[in-house]
């Protein structure tokens, strides 16, 4: 079924909005990431999985101990099943994209795999790195969302315009993530402020705020041989910087690339 075969589904579903929400194949369809689902999965909260029990449905008992029903051919319910938040998506309530990644990540199937790949791609033509646009403003309100300390909004305006670059991530025009690069723009880089929003963390939005600035100090690079990338990780963060082929040193990170 379509999205707008699920949507007629679920306008005629005759239990509350408030008390479930989709997820999985058919939340994939209903954001657009993929055109067709065989039914429609949803979660739903104790209350409703005791009315649908009352109602007469009946239902076998996951792993963790919730309760699964069957609703006609079309509709797999599963009790309390949830990560992260919940979106409304044309009226109806969905599992964040976050949310949906936890979710294929946790079943961990070979197609769960390739779901995951196709949601990252669609976020990834949903965004638009723009350089040397970010506002002192937004510089320390994104900062103060993953922890770093605050800063009065001059000495973030002095930043900003003594770094090298700096990068906005833009998803449908809001400000969702940035990055930094300093140095003497010619041998030595450092990577500053690699921020993502903790909604959308996990969708491959550092990784590509990482190596857009990889690739400009490759390519502002006057050294002749190789260049030199360093920064500082935050704590718990360094297997984030590992796999994208920096070496964890003992005052940081550091990236050294062949030119």
């Amino acid at each position: 079924m379509n999205k707008q075969e699920i949507i007629s589904i679920l306008d005629d579903f005759q239990y509350s909005r408030d008390e479930y929400w989709i997820i999985t194949g058919s939340a994939m369809v209903l954001y657009g990431i993929r055109e067709q689902t065989h039914d429609i999965d949803m979660g739903c909260t104790s209350k409703m999985a005791d009315q649908l029990a009352a109602d007469g449905y009946s239902f076998s008992f996951t792993e963790s101990g919730n309760r699964k029903f069957e609703i006609g051919e079309n509709i797999e319910v599963l009790e309390n099943w949830i990560k992260d938040t919940i979106v409304m998506v044309d009226n109806v309530p969905v599992i964040s994209i976050k949310g949906l990644i936890l979710m294929k990540q946790e079943l961990g199937r070979d197609k769960d795999k390739k779901d995951i790949a196709l949601i990252k791609e669609y976020i990834g033509k949903k965004i638009e790195l723009v350089e040397n646009v970010l506002k002192p403003e937004d510089f320390v309100r994104l900062r103060a969302t993953t922890g770093f300390a605050d800063i009065p909004v001059e000495h973030a305006r002095k930043a900003l315009s003594n770094g090298l670059i700096n990068i906005s991530v833009l998803k449908d025009g809001e400000l969702i993530g940035m990055g930094r690069l300093v140095g003497d723009g010619a041998m030595y880089w450092y990577l500053q402020e690699i921020v993502v929003l903790p909604e959308y963390q996990g969708m491959g939005i550092g990784t590509k705020i990482v190596n857009y600035l990889v690739d400009y100090a490759v390519k502002n690079s006057s050294t002749g041989k190789f260049t030199t990338i360093g920064g500082v990780s935050a704590k718990g963060k360094e297997g984030f910087y590992q796999k994208l082929g920096f070496e964890v040193i003992s005052n940081g990170i550091r990236k050294m690339i062949e030119i």
